[in-house]
């Protein structure tokens, strides 16, 4: 019986910890887009020019990061909910702007950027969008929008900006 309660324990025990485990990993890839969190000024990429303001918060228990983004050159503006999914090990974007659009993205940190993906059925054909987050060795994020309407194989750039600390860190 002895033998049989020390198995058990440490049965509950092997448990607890790899659910311990478990846990610290997931936790660890809710913070993976940390480096977005911030008061943000938007600037054409490696211009002067700055082309909205952004900000990136970490709401629902530091579970899900919110983009509030506002372009200071037009009326345009949009908002974005940002969250790990475990039950798939994705990244997921849902943005929504009031030109109408709306985009599903999903996918991961691949080499130090995030990267988000999906492809779209239009009344055009289909398109494929790509957009990445890079924190650079500054202070600076850089964030482009690709897209593809021939399955990848060429690529234009639909936005390509520097997002600049309002205030320095």
């Amino acid at each position: 019986m002895k033998t049989l309660n020390r198995i058990l324990f440490f049965l509950f025990i092997g448990l607890g910890c790899s659910q311990i485990i478990a846990q610290e990993t997931i936790d660890h890839k809710y913070k993976e887009f940390n480096f977005w969190v911030g008061e943000w000024n938007v600037y054409k990429h490696n211009t002067d020019s700055i082309v909205g303001k952004s900000t990136i918060e970490s709401i629902v228990d530091n579970k899900v990061i919110k983009e509030t983004y506002r372009s200071t050159t037009s009326k345009y503006h949009g908002t974005s909910l940002n969250k790990y999914n475990p039950r798939t090990d994705q990244w997921e974007q849902f943005w929504v702007d009031n030109s109408g659009l709306t985009l599903h993205i999903i996918g991961n940190l691949e080499d130090g950027k995030m990267v988000l993906q999906n492809e779209v059925t239009t009344k055009k054909g289909v398109v494929l969008n790509k957009i990445k987050w890079q924190k650079n060795k500054d202070t600076t994020i850089r964030q482009t929008w690709y897209q593809s309407t021939d399955k990848g194989k060429n690529w234009i750039t639909v936005f390509d900006g520097d997002y600049k600390p309002v205030k320095e860190n």
